[in-house]
């Protein structure tokens, strides 16, 4: 059976993905899952083919047309996704990556872990694309002109979705095929609170998911620039001597 009309939000963890996610899911003819399945990661793809039929019975039980499904790292299984979904759509957050590593580091407590992280799953998928990394292309004359062009593929950035979110999301609209729906932005919010562990380096699996539902129920804002007070000024130096970072940030346009 081919499972058809699913949404995948993916790229490097802590961009946004889990927002967008929550949003994307609030339009009226989107089932959202509110976890990260993991599929991908975990099965074979017989496996995975019996629990996306699953999802696309609760799709349908709930009279929806798109299943939408974020697991940053099914970044790392683009071709399987495209072999085993028909009509896939692939929608990657990329966002700065000084203020990704500054997020990741608080995560990991690792900051070797956190850079390479960042670097890894962004170029997974750009090699995937086949492009080539040029250091005097940016996002706007290299990206949308290679990969936009295909009707399963869209890029967002997480500094755009932040400062001009309704434009975003109606372009994603536009990018499934749907209308814009007015209360798409009408996300559930919930109050959650936060142990002091949080705000410690290297958090549990616990604490993060918690952190992520937080996240998930707040009001959008920008956090831009974080890095500047999260990280030293010996952290940010190890980054732009970092090769590839620098060839990632300036091919997003970052610098």
């Amino acid at each position: 059976m081919n499972i058809e009309n699913v949404i995948f939000i993916v790229g490097c963890g802590h961009s946004g993905t889990t927002i967008l996610n929550k949003i994307i899911s609030n339009h009226k003819n989107v089932y959202g899952l509110d976890y990260e399945t993991g599929f991908f990661n975990k099965f074979d793809d017989l496996v995975v083919i019996k629990k996306l039929v699953q999802l696309d019975n609760m799709k349908k039980s709930l009279n929806k047309k798109w299943i939408c499904e974020k697991t940053p790292t099914h970044v790392y299984h683009l071709s399987r996704i495209y072999n085993l979904v028909s009509n896939p759509k692939i929608i990657i957050m990329i966002r700065d990556g000084r203020d990704v590593v500054a997020s990741l580091l608080k995560r990991y407590g690792d900051f070797d872990k956190s850079i390479n992280r960042w670097i890894d799953d962004n170029f997974e998928w750009i090699k995937y694309y086949n492009l080539s990394i040029n250091l005097s292309n940016n996002l706007s004359n290299n990206l949308s002109n290679n990969l936009n062009k295909s009707k399963n593929f869209h890029i967002i950035k997480y500094e755009n979705f932040v400062s001009n979110t309704q434009f975003e999301i109606k372009n994603i609209c536009d990018f499934i095929g749907e209308e814009y729906d007015e209360n798409i932005l009408n996300y559930k919010k919930e109050k959650i609170i936060l142990p002091e562990s949080i705000y410690e380096k290297n958090i549990n699996n616990r604490d993060h998911n918690l952190l992520r539902l937080y996240q998930s129920n707040q009001d959008i804002y920008d956090g831009s620039g974080r890095y500047l007070k999260d990280l030293s000024e010996d952290q940010i130096n190890k980054l732009y001597l970092n090769e590839k970072f620098m060839s990632l940030m300036k091919f997003f346009n970052y610098l």
